[in-house]
């Protein structure tokens, strides 16, 4: 009777545990596509694959993006900030330092863009430290001024090569100098950290053939005629030592539009410049014989006079847009003041930038750094009487309604230094 009752206990239990899963596979349809795969020798059902990653459905994962991530200060303003690009050609390039707790990004590669900054189209860009061009059409020429300008803008002269045959051109050049054993201050070069490694190659390549006096070779970077303008501008704004290096260049390029001569212009024959080098370095050396002892503040003041007192302002001189035609022919426009400016500055020890823009037209400064930010000086238009400081050691928004720059001189450092400023 005992193994009776078991086994009728036992068949209830197994009836109660058959309805239970008739229920459950009712309930959920997975089950029995579970023990059918069971029953088979299948095994368990392969798990269905995930549709991505949380970094993939994420993209910055669960950190914050950083600004290495985020659109350049360049992009339109139609750009959402925050999102990432839809691709690598809208991140801006590493940073580098600049000096005084300011940093210059590497220009983005925009091979349709003949020069960066406020162009001569009238678009507004915010320069790569944050400076906010004003608008042209609000800039009022003060009357003691009019007229002392004179800057010419780098231009190039295009010229296409006959086709080699396979369709590319072969040239005869070499590379002359390629500058591969240089390297450039962050400090006082400013242009330089504004472009990128291939860029930064070619700038090298052209500052040593132009000290070296070779004004035709091979492009050491493959660059396309649009892309040139923007590294020539760097290289002729960062060094006013190569007074004899012109602002017109000639690009010979082929069928794909690749520079593939590039020749630069000089203002005098190599003969001519062994000696006007000594003249112009014997004077030079003369008037920072003039500063010594003094502060930083105190020479930058003095070099400023110095020039006011040397320099006449004369649109019909020879080499006007050379630091030679103030330092040594005492005669120039605002290009020669500002490169003379420059090159003073520089040799003291100070960084000053070559700054160009608009001023009611064509217009060059300069851009000083000193211990508590950055000011702009305007020698030319401080050699007026009665106004010698008129426009030395301003902020930008004091230059406002006067001063707004173009192309890449928009990406120097934002002026706001106030210790200094000459009210």
């Amino acid at each position: 009777m005992k193994i009776l009752k078991n086994i009728i206990v036992g068949i209830g239990v197994l009836a109660a545990l058959l309805c239970a899963l008739i229920i459950l596979s009712a309930v959920n349809p997975g089950i029995t596509q579970t023990l059918s795969s069971l029953l088979s020798g299948d095994g368990f059902p392969a798990k269905e694959e995930e549709s991505g990653t949380a970094e993939e459905s994420e993209p910055y994962g669960d950190e914050e993006p950083s600004d290495f991530d985020m659109r350049s200060d360049m992009s339109s303003e139609t750009d959402v900030e925050g999102e990432p690009p839809e691709d690598d050609s809208a991140l801006p390039e590493e940073e580098e330092e600049m000096g005084a707790g300011q940093t210059v990004q590497r220009q983005p590669e925009e091979p349709d863009r003949s020069s960066s900054g406020t162009g001569r189209g009238g678009e507004r860009v915010r320069g790569m430290n944050g400076y906010e061009p004003p608008s042209e059409s609000d800039v009022s020429v003060p009357e003691a001024v009019s007229g002392k300008s004179g800057y010419q803008p780098i231009t190039e002269k295009s010229e296409e090569l006959p086709d080699a045959e396979g369709g590319e051109y072969t040239s005869d050049l070499g590379y002359g100098e390629t500058g591969d054993n240089l390297s450039f201050d962050s400090i006082f070069y400013p242009y330089y950290q504004m472009l990128d490694s291939k860029g930064q190659h070619l700038y090298r390549q052209i500052y040593a053939n132009a000290a070296a006096y070779n004004a035709a070779f091979v492009p050491i970077e493959a660059v396309p005629v649009s892309e040139l303008k923007d590294v020539i501008m760097a290289v002729y704004n960062d060094h006013p030592e190569l007074f004899w290096l012109n602002t017109v260049f000639t690009c010979k390029y082929d069928q794909n539009k690749i520079c593939a001569e590039l020749e630069l212009e000089f203002n005098m024959t190599l003969e001519e410049l062994t000696a006007s080098s000594k003249t112009f370095y014997n004077i030079t050396n003369e008037i920072l014989s003039q500063v010594q002892g003094l502060s930083v503040n105190e020479k930058g003041r003095r070099l400023h006079d110095i020039l006011i007192e040397r320099v006449e302002y004369d649109k019909g001189v020879d080499k006007n847009q050379s630091a030679y035609s103030a330092l040594v022919d005492g005669k120039s426009v605002c290009a020669g003041y500002a490169r003379a400016y420059q090159y003073l500055m520089q040799r003291t020890g100070i960084p000053c930038f070559y700054c160009t823009g608009y001023a009611g037209t064509d217009h060059a400064w300069n851009i000083v750094g000193l211990d508590d930010g950055y000011y702009n000086v305007d020698v030319t238009w401080d050699d007026t009487e009665g106004g010698q400081y008129d426009y030395f050691n301003k902020t930008d928004e004091a230059y406002a309604d006067t001063h707004v720059r173009r192309e890449l001189s928009v990406n120097l450092p934002k002026c706001e230094g106030q210790r200094y400023a000459v009210q």
